[in-house]
């Protein structure tokens, strides 16, 4: 059974490649169908399990004297784990489908708690956030170089289970439908729209993919303004990327102990960051691989607002020093027997 249970999480993975990668359809002609990816992208990562480390840092807090008022303190643990899954649903020439499940939870420390007269620290510590959702990724290929790429994601961000809120009250949607075109097998790119909490709260905002092969070795991935990634390819076994992105989100929660919050309804939490990483990516064991990553991170948003809007009143501004971030992880993808 054990055996049955891996090739059929193998066979799904298989599967998944092909819906997703570059390797079925490289030169768009008028007589094929148009796919975004270009040679020398790694194959796709269908299960995904990755921790990751913040190192001690300062958070400077700013209130309302009538609220919380201002305190400094040493975040002494900032810990977050990540576990992912996609598999296809669809797959045929003219459209491929496929579905991802994410599951992200984050806990802070703080150096001395007992000491610091600040009841959000306290509460964060007490706190850990958490999202779990699904997305669903379509590609839809025309024939010539055109093509249509669409993702949705839904997620639950937040104390899932405070008894007088509603379910719909972290659900967050993102959405980000994207036109492109493939001028051969070294180039493709796509411009469109997004919503999503990329920036802490919901916005709306231009995206323009960019994936270009320069050579054997060098090549870029990038969806602006979220994430670029300089990849340098060894060989079939090792990567390396240069990564500049911006992370965000934004959680419904409830500061029930805290003596200034705890009545407070309508609690969330904006948090966003940009961060300057180097990934190393090797091969363990043809459809086992193994990821570390190391950089700095800086934070643009992590305030406390009454309200999931931009215009919430802002009960609580946190700034971050920058931190020096660490991260490992594993992940497994298609066995190059199952692509052939």
């Amino acid at each position: 059974m054990r055996n049955f249970l891996l090739f059929f999480v193998l066979l799904l993975l298989a599967a998944a490649e092909q819906a997703l990668a570059q390797e079925p359809i490289i030169h768009c002609t008028d007589s094929t169908f148009c796919v975004p990816s270009v040679y020398g992208m790694p194959r796709t990562k269908g299960i995904e399990i990755k921790q990751e480390r913040v190192m001690d840092y300062r958070i400077h807090s700013s209130s309302d004297p009538a609220l919380a008022g201002n305190n400094t303190a040493e975040v002494s643990l900032n810990r977050r784990w990540r576990i992912s899954v996609r598999a296809p649903l669809l797959l045929r020439e003219g459209i491929k489908v496929a579905i991802g499940i994410r599951y992200f939870h984050e806990e802070y420390r703080f150096e001395n708690i007992s000491t610091l007269d600040y009841p959000f620290y306290q509460s964060l510590e007490d706190k850990s956030l958490k999202s779990f959702g699904g997305a669903l990724y379509v590609i839809k290929p025309f024939l010539g170089n055109k093509y249509l790429l669409f993702r949705v994601s839904a997620n639950l961000n937040g104390d899932y289970f405070i008894e007088t809120a509603s379910k719909k009250d972290f659900l967050k949607f993102s959405i980000s439908p994207l036109m492109g075109w493939k001028k051969g097998p070294y180039l493709s790119y796509a411009a469109g729209l997004a919503y999503s909490y990329d920036f802490g709260s919901a916005n709306i905002y231009p995206i323009f993919s960019y994936n270009r092969t320069f050579n054997e070795h060098w090549g870029l991935e990038s969806i602006l303004p979220v994430q670029v990634k300089f990849r340098y390819r060894a060989n079939d076994k090792n990567f390396v990327y240069f990564i500049t992105e911006l992370n965000g989100a934004n959680y419904r929660i409830q500061l029930e102990d805290d003596p200034v919050f705890g009545s407070v309804n309508d609690l969330h939490l904006n948090k966003s960051e940009i961060r300057f990483l180097a990934s190393y990516e090797r091969e363990i064991h043809d459809w086992l691989w193994m990821n570390v990553e190391a950089g700095v991170r800086a934070n643009f948003d992590f305030s406390l607002h009454q309200g999931p809007g931009r215009r919430a009143p802002e009960l609580i501004d946190n700034n971050f020093k920058p931190a020096m971030v660490i991260s490992g992880g594993i992940f497994i993808v298609p066995p190059r027997k199952f692509l052939n």
